[in-house]
């Protein structure tokens, strides 16, 4: 079961990944290819795509699905990592339990970022309500947005 969660979040977090545009390997600036491969020496499936004017590399490390984002200098911006919410902190179970009772939670990522900032953000969804939603790591609702059907 777990294997099936897990393959339909990289999944969707594929699919979420169709709002930017595909760059082949070699229309890459060096800078980003060399401070990627850098920070994931081991990471499989790269795919490359311009977001805005950064860019986004979706891949697996160790089996995971994750993406990471470079500025053209090659400087790092974030991480998402894919997650089951089994693995959330305590402090986030119990703040997604509290503040959205009877909500069902899906797409959970981690997001690391810069100066060791790690935030985590889900779709929870409760009948015709749904929210995105970033939590801290200590359960504090950084961000809550309504997503639109």
């Amino acid at each position: 079961m777990r294997k099936i969660i897990v393959l339909l979040s990289v999944f969707l977090l594929f699919a979420f990944c169709g709002y930017t545009q595909t760059v082949p390997a070699e229309k890459v600036p060096a800078p980003v290819k060399e401070s990627f491969v850098k920070k994931f020496p081991v990471a499989t499936n790269v795919k490359y795509e311009m977001e805005k004017t950064d860019y986004e590399i979706t891949f697996k490390d160790k089996g995971v699905g994750m993406s990471a984002n470079f500025n053209s200098k090659g400087e790092w911006l974030e991480t998402e990592t894919i997650m089951i919410e089994s693995d959330l902190p305590k402090e986030v179970l119990t703040s997604v339990a509290t503040n959205f009772v009877g909500f069902v939670t899906t797409d959970i990522t981690k997001i690391d970022g810069p100066d060791n900032v790690v935030n985590y953000e889900m779709h929870l969804k409760k009948g015709t309500v749904a929210y995105e939603v970033k939590f801290s790591p200590k359960g504090d609702i950084l961000k809550k947005t309504p997503v639109k059907k």
